[in-house]
């Protein structure tokens, strides 16, 4: 009648050695994930601003150019 102490032990074990493996890797692989997410909707932010001051430059430039070939017409 030892089979199910046994069988409880086992548990016990494979429970905490399951638990520290996740604890581990919550705090390697999660946390790492977590910054990069972090990063990359910051770059995205940045990315966002970019655009707009190159479309802002585009369509000043197109003023400009606009503006100095009416006057070459005249």
């Amino acid at each position: 009648m030892q089979m199910p102490h046994d069988l409880l032990s086992w548990l016990s074990v494979g429970s905490i050695l399951l638990g520290g493996l996740w604890w581990v890797l919550k705090n390697t692989i999660v946390n790492s994930i977590n910054g990069l997410r972090t990063d990359i909707a910051g770059l995205k932010d940045e990315l966002k601003i970019s655009n707009s001051i190159t479309d802002n430059h585009e369509i000043r430039l197109t003023k400009l150019e606009t503006w100095k070939h009416d006057k070459w017409e005249v």
